[in-house]
Protein backbone atom coordinates (compact mmCIF):
# COMPACT_ATOMS: atom_id res chain seq x y z
CA UNK A 1 0.00 0.00 0.00
CA UNK A 2 3.19 2.26 0.90
CA UNK A 3 4.21 1.71 -2.92
CA UNK A 4 1.40 2.62 -4.58
CA UNK A 5 1.20 5.77 -2.21
CA UNK A 6 4.89 7.05 -2.93
CA UNK A 7 4.19 6.02 -6.84
CA UNK A 8 1.01 8.30 -6.57
CA UNK A 9 2.20 11.10 -4.83
CA UNK A 10 5.37 11.57 -7.52
CA UNK A 11 2.87 11.33 -10.11
CA UNK A 12 0.84 13.74 -8.77
CA UNK A 13 3.77 16.16 -7.81
CA UNK A 14 5.66 15.04 -11.42
CA UNK A 15 2.50 16.28 -13.32
CA UNK A 16 1.82 19.35 -11.18
CA UNK A 17 5.32 20.66 -11.53
CA UNK A 18 4.77 20.40 -15.76
CA UNK A 19 2.05 22.43 -15.89
CA UNK A 20 3.32 25.06 -13.35
CA UNK A 21 6.73 25.09 -15.72
CA UNK A 22 4.30 25.01 -18.72
CA UNK A 23 2.72 28.75 -17.24
CA UNK A 24 6.27 29.77 -16.42
CA UNK A 25 7.51 29.64 -19.87
CA UNK A 26 4.40 31.78 -21.02
CA UNK A 27 5.08 34.12 -18.57
CA UNK A 28 8.83 34.75 -20.11
CA UNK A 29 8.06 35.56 -23.29
CA UNK A 30 10.33 38.21 -24.75
CA UNK A 31 8.38 41.63 -24.27
CA UNK A 32 9.68 44.83 -24.35
CA UNK A 33 8.48 49.03 -24.18
CA UNK A 34 8.34 51.36 -27.36
CA UNK A 35 8.65 55.06 -26.22
CA UNK A 36 7.61 57.16 -29.15
CA UNK A 37 8.50 60.80 -29.03
CA UNK A 38 6.92 63.72 -31.24
CA UNK A 39 8.28 66.80 -32.38
CA UNK A 40 7.37 69.50 -34.32
CA UNK A 41 3.87 69.83 -32.85
CA UNK A 42 2.29 72.86 -34.44
CA UNK A 43 -0.33 73.96 -31.32
CA UNK A 44 -2.21 72.40 -28.43
CA UNK A 45 -5.54 72.14 -29.77
CA UNK A 46 -6.88 68.40 -29.69
CA UNK A 47 -4.61 65.19 -29.05
CA UNK A 48 -2.20 62.95 -30.94
CA UNK A 49 -3.42 59.63 -31.71
CA UNK A 50 -0.86 57.12 -31.84
CA UNK A 51 -1.60 53.12 -33.60
CA UNK A 52 1.12 50.70 -33.07
CA UNK A 53 0.97 48.19 -36.18
CA UNK A 54 1.95 44.47 -36.42
CA UNK A 55 0.97 43.68 -39.83
CA UNK A 56 0.29 46.04 -42.98
CA UNK A 57 -3.36 46.03 -42.98
CA UNK A 58 -5.17 48.98 -41.94
CA UNK A 59 -1.35 51.08 -41.50
CA UNK A 60 -1.31 53.88 -40.98
CA UNK A 61 -4.44 55.47 -40.82
CA UNK A 62 -7.19 52.44 -39.79
CA UNK A 63 -6.32 52.43 -36.11
CA UNK A 64 -8.88 49.73 -35.53
CA UNK A 65 -6.81 47.09 -37.14
CA UNK A 66 -4.22 48.50 -34.97
CA UNK A 67 -2.23 46.02 -32.40
CA UNK A 68 -2.22 48.69 -29.66
CA UNK A 69 -3.60 52.38 -29.32
CA UNK A 70 -3.10 55.34 -27.38
CA UNK A 71 -4.00 58.98 -27.16
CA UNK A 72 -2.39 62.15 -25.29
CA UNK A 73 -3.34 65.69 -25.33
CA UNK A 74 -1.13 68.02 -27.44
CA UNK A 75 -0.25 70.35 -25.03
CA UNK A 76 3.60 70.85 -25.91
CA UNK A 77 5.96 70.79 -28.88
CA UNK A 78 7.09 68.03 -27.94
CA UNK A 79 4.79 64.65 -27.07
CA UNK A 80 5.84 60.98 -25.64
CA UNK A 81 3.78 58.04 -25.21
CA UNK A 82 4.76 54.25 -23.75
CA UNK A 83 3.49 50.67 -25.05
CA UNK A 84 4.38 48.25 -22.41
CA UNK A 85 4.77 44.42 -22.41
CA UNK A 86 5.01 44.45 -26.27
CA UNK A 87 5.93 40.69 -27.30
CA UNK A 88 9.33 41.08 -29.23
CA UNK A 89 8.60 41.35 -33.45
CA UNK A 90 8.34 43.66 -35.76
CA UNK A 91 5.86 46.84 -36.19
CA UNK A 92 5.15 50.45 -37.26
CA UNK A 93 3.70 53.24 -35.79
CA UNK A 94 1.82 56.28 -36.85
CA UNK A 95 0.51 59.18 -35.26
CA UNK A 96 -1.92 61.60 -36.43
CA UNK A 97 -2.80 65.14 -34.71
CA UNK A 98 -6.34 65.30 -34.68
CA UNK A 99 -6.77 69.12 -34.14
CA UNK A 100 -10.54 68.96 -34.14
CA UNK A 101 -10.90 66.23 -32.15
CA UNK A 102 -13.20 64.14 -34.80
CA UNK A 103 -11.09 60.74 -34.79
CA UNK A 104 -10.13 60.58 -38.31
CA UNK A 105 -7.62 62.44 -40.88
CA UNK A 106 -8.93 65.45 -42.06
CA UNK A 107 -7.60 66.03 -46.08
CA UNK A 108 -7.73 68.37 -48.52
CA UNK A 109 -11.08 68.10 -50.40
CA UNK A 110 -10.78 65.43 -53.74
CA UNK A 111 -7.18 65.05 -52.98
CA UNK A 112 -5.89 62.40 -49.80
CA UNK A 113 -3.30 65.08 -48.46
CA UNK A 114 -3.85 65.06 -44.86
CA UNK A 115 -4.97 68.60 -43.25
CA UNK A 116 -3.74 67.79 -39.78
CA UNK A 117 -0.23 66.50 -38.60
CA UNK A 118 0.69 62.87 -39.66
CA UNK A 119 3.90 60.91 -38.79
CA UNK A 120 5.48 57.64 -38.81
CA UNK A 121 8.18 55.39 -37.70
CA UNK A 122 11.05 55.97 -39.26
CA UNK A 123 10.37 59.47 -40.77
CA UNK A 124 10.00 58.16 -44.10
CA UNK A 125 9.86 60.39 -46.64
CA UNK A 126 6.94 61.40 -48.73
CA UNK A 127 6.01 60.86 -51.80
CA UNK A 128 3.05 60.25 -53.72
CA UNK A 129 0.53 58.50 -50.83
CA UNK A 130 0.89 57.23 -47.42
CA UNK A 131 4.18 55.43 -46.79
CA UNK A 132 3.89 51.67 -46.75
CA UNK A 133 4.28 49.41 -43.70
CA UNK A 134 7.48 48.28 -44.47
CA UNK A 135 8.82 51.65 -44.85
CA UNK A 136 7.93 52.74 -41.30
CA UNK A 137 8.88 49.09 -39.67
CA UNK A 138 11.19 48.61 -36.78
CA UNK A 139 11.62 45.07 -34.62
CA UNK A 140 11.20 45.60 -31.06
CA UNK A 141 14.24 42.74 -30.23
CA UNK A 142 15.72 44.48 -26.49
CA UNK A 143 13.77 45.96 -23.08
CA UNK A 144 13.15 49.27 -24.70
CA UNK A 145 13.04 50.69 -28.40
CA UNK A 146 12.82 54.71 -28.61
CA UNK A 147 11.44 56.59 -31.54
CA UNK A 148 11.90 60.18 -32.70
CA UNK A 149 8.94 61.17 -34.96
CA UNK A 150 8.60 64.67 -36.47
CA UNK A 151 4.89 65.59 -37.50
CA UNK A 152 4.43 66.88 -40.60
CA UNK A 153 1.86 69.35 -41.56
CA UNK A 154 0.46 70.26 -45.12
Amino acid sequence: MTKYFMLFFFLTTFSMSAFAGESAVDAALPAGSIKARFSKIRNTKGELIVSLFNKKEGFPVKSAKAFAKKSLQANDPNGEVVFENVPYGSYALSVFHDENSNGKVDSVFLISIPKEGVGCSNNPKSRFGPPSFNDAKFTLDSREVVLNIDLKYL
